[in-house]
């Protein structure tokens, strides 16, 4: 994966759940930032086993590591999936 730089805007996050969540609702990526704030990013599935998120204006503000979590809700049961390690770069580095 190329690196992915502070304040980077439109970067695709494409996460695979190796398994079919193709009925999955309530879908979500909870981020810890590397300030340890928390926040909330909606996804879309992508094929059958992916999550695809279009990385928006301030998502990133700041360099370091965001741990990245999936959740969602197939067949009645919520869950959540391995937890992601996204290193974000400061510019020019």
């Amino acid at each position: 994966m190329p690196r992915v730089y502070k304040d980077d805007e439109w970067t695709i996050l494409v996460i695979d759940m190796q398994e079919d969540i193709s009925s999955a609702t309530d879908i979500a990526l909870k981020v810890r930032k590397p300030d340890q704030t928390l926040t909330e990013w909606v996804p879309d599935i992508y094929g059958s086993n992916y999550l695809r998120y279009f990385v928006n204006e301030g998502d990133l503000s700041q360099a370091g590591e965001y741990r990245i979590q999936p959740i969602l809700t197939i067949g009645g049961e919520t869950g959540r999936g391995e937890t992601i390690v996204l290193t974000v770069y400061e510019i020019f580095t």
